[in-house]
């Protein structure tokens, strides 16, 4: 196995092990931001332009990372191309070289789930129109680690159990054991700097600091030491969600899939509060499975904030929910059983 992806990527898959080739330097922040000559781009709000403009970044990422993955598969030969969401460079040569590619799912909104994001093929004319096709081709195969009880309706997948794993740091004692008073983890995942997402992250702590509770705060360093000293907060600053979680008896998030997905391999309930539209309905799925309480922007105020969470911290069917939804969880196919259905898309040698 090899791990091709921009250099982001493959610093996490060298970082476990796991052998990488980079190929783009392109960061998706820079993806994001610029067009194809390096213009800066307008970010649009979230509104109906937001999802047109993410697909040209894919199609950008497609693009700059075709030349390198061409090569890299001609030269090496896989069976198989395992593909993130939104990899489409990934079809576009399984097309070219007679490989079956697999589109590995990581989040429950439906436009990450199904076809082709919209703007992905404008991007992408001058590259399709060069391999001879006039659209991005689909996925052989979709490979879903969410479970069954909450996964979106859509076509038929193959399940895989997912298990987190975390860049780790060295943690204080009380950290990895639950502590004296029920404890409950705040996060915002990477999207909070100390110059964006602090003044929420600030009134989060405030409306938390109420229920008498231990607070963690896991967020990026610097926005760490500017919430250190706040009530009810024992701990702040990069923390790995996969060995603290289990130690809450809450987390509460903007709804980030891979901070959802942990909390879900925890059995630990969730307050979530979504940043973007995009993340309402998956928010609000999980809210159904007495696993969550859901508050969508406009419905997040501080009051709000503190009765959900009064109301996860002291109803036993949401930590009995949550318990549910982890065993199911444990009991889907591990990788090493997907590996055996993978090996069947091969094309015979």
């Amino acid at each position: 196995m090899i791990v091709a992806g921009t250099e982001e990527a493959t610093a996490a898959a060298v970082s476990i092990g796991v052998p990488a080739v980079t190929t783009s330097q392109l960061s998706l922040t820079q993806l994001m931001t610029t067009d194809r000559t390096g213009s800066p781009l307008r970010i649009p709000g979230d509104g109906a332009e937001l999802p047109v403009f993410v697909g040209h970044m894919f199609g950008r990422l497609a693009a700059a990372t075709l030349p390198t993955l061409r090569s890299l598969i001609a030269g090496w030969r896989p069976d198989v191309l395992v593909c993130g969401p939104h990899a489409y460079a990934g079809p576009i040569l399984g097309a070219h070289f007679g490989l079956p590619s697999v589109r590995h799912l990581l989040t429950g909104t439906p436009a990450d789930r199904e076809g082709t994001h919209v703007g992905v093929d404008d991007e992408l004319r001058p590259e399709l129109s060069e391999l001879g096709l006039d659209r991005v081709p689909g996925f052989d195969l979709a490979i879903d680690i969410f479970p069954a009880s909450i996964r979106p309706d859509g076509a038929p997948v193959q399940p895989m159990r997912w298990t987190p794993t975390n860049e780790q740091r060295p943690l204080e004692p009380g950290l990895v054991a639950p502590g004296e008073r029920r404890r409950v983890l705040l996060t915002a995942g990477s999207l909070a700097t100390p110059m964006h997402g602090i003044g929420l992250l600030r009134d989060m702590v405030a409306s938390l600091a109420e229920l008498d509770v231990e607070l963690v705060i896991a967020a990026p360093d610097a926005v760490g030491a500017m919430l250190r000293d706040e009530d009810g907060v024992v701990a702040a600053g990069w923390l790995p969600l996969d060995v603290v979680l289990p130690t809450c008896d809450l987390i509460v998030h903007h709804s980030g899939t891979m901070t959802a997905l942990t909390a879900m391999h925890a059995g630990v309930p969730q307050l979530i509060i979504p940043q973007e539209s995009r993340f309402i309905e998956w928010a609000d799925l999980l809210a159904t499975k007495d696993v969550a309480i859901a508050l969508p922007p406009g419905e997040d105020t501080p009051d709000a904030v503190t009765r959900a969470a009064r109301e996860l911290l002291g109803d036993p069917v949401y930590a009995t929910g949550a318990r549910v939804l982890a065993d199911e969880i444990a009991g889907m196919p591990l990788p090493a059983d997907v590996l055996d259905v993978l090996k069947g898309l091969a094309p015979a040698s």
